[in-house]
């Protein structure tokens, strides 16, 4: 995984036990900052954090291998859960990851990294959380 200009930059990268590291790209509105930034694709900013408590359930999501904790609902891709509590109130934190190569402007910069990161109410498992954020 490399960064690159616009679209292609690495903002951050995060850990994962079970695989290779991965990264946030600047992206836009169908990933990466942008589209966690603005919402998601259904412009719900509230539960689209990217604050350093949500970055750190990103990570415990990703790295949650617990059966029916993720599903990979594309080849190369990944939807991981957390489950945790926020005042006193279920929340399950739904990461998705596409690992398959990202090319931007003809040049190829590895995986393209985190789609999209948002936690829902209550405590599901990676089928109930929406692949279309």
């Amino acid at each position: 995984m490399k960064s690159g200009p616009a679209a292609a930059q690495i903002t951050e990268m995060f850990p994962r036990n079970w695989s290779n590291d991965t990264g946030l790209r600047e992206g836009n509105a169908t990933f990466g900052r942008q589209h966690i930034a603005r919402g998601g694709s259904t412009g719900n900013t509230q539960n689209h954090e990217l604050t350093a408590g949500a970055k750190s359930l990103w990570v415990k999501a990703m790295d949650n291998v617990e059966a029916g904790s993720y599903i990979h609902p594309f080849p190369g891709g990944s939807l991981s859960t957390y489950q945790y509590r926020a005042d006193g109130a279920w929340r399950t934190m739904c990461v998705l990851v596409d690992d398959n190569d990202y090319t931007y402007s003809g040049t190829n910069y590895g995986p393209k990294g985190i789609i999209t990161a948002y936690w829902v109410n209550g405590r599901v498992g990676p089928n109930e959380c929406s692949t279309t954020d």
